[in-house]
């Protein structure tokens, strides 16, 4: 069942900046992620305070292992999917007129208290960068 597998992934998680490689932007200087499970959806909420101290709070959500998610028009992406690699690989994709251009792979350590996020952006005609991020969960 799709709420055993989110299972490991929910809760709340903080950002590890000295353990983070960031290729693009400057590393926040803090950060949480909360992942919640709302009757199969995954609800992914984002907290971070940056170097200069502007606050962004960001969110989504998305059915693992469902179909892919039409969006508004956001301008940036048309299309939302999240997937489970395997067990321990959460994977989502936005993706813009049938590509991807921002994919995040949340791996689960094997003892379930760090979540580190791949997310690599493909900027069209131009580079892909890459920010690991490394959250540890809170206690």
């Amino acid at each position: 069942m799709i709420e055993d597998k989110i299972a490991p992934f929910l809760g709340t998680w903080i950002l590890d900046s000295d353990a983070s490689e960031f290729e693009q932007g400057d590393p926040p200087k803090s950060a949480t992620l909360k992942i919640e499970d709302n009757f199969g959806m995954a609800v992914f909420t984002m907290n971070q305070v940056s170097a200069d101290g502007g606050v962004t709070n960001d969110s989504f959500e998305g059915v693992p292992d469902g179909p892919e998610v039409k969006l508004g028009k956001s301008g940036l992406v048309d299309a939302m999917r999240l997937v489970f690699a395997n067990d321990r690989n959460l994977v989502s994709e936005a993706r813009r007129g049938g590509l991807t251009i921002m994919k995040a792979e949340r791996e689960l350590s094997e003892d379930g208290r760090t979540l580190t996020v791949t997310q690599t952006v493909h900027l069209v005609d131009v580079a892909s960068f890459t920010n690991v991020s490394v959250y540890r969960r809170a206690q």
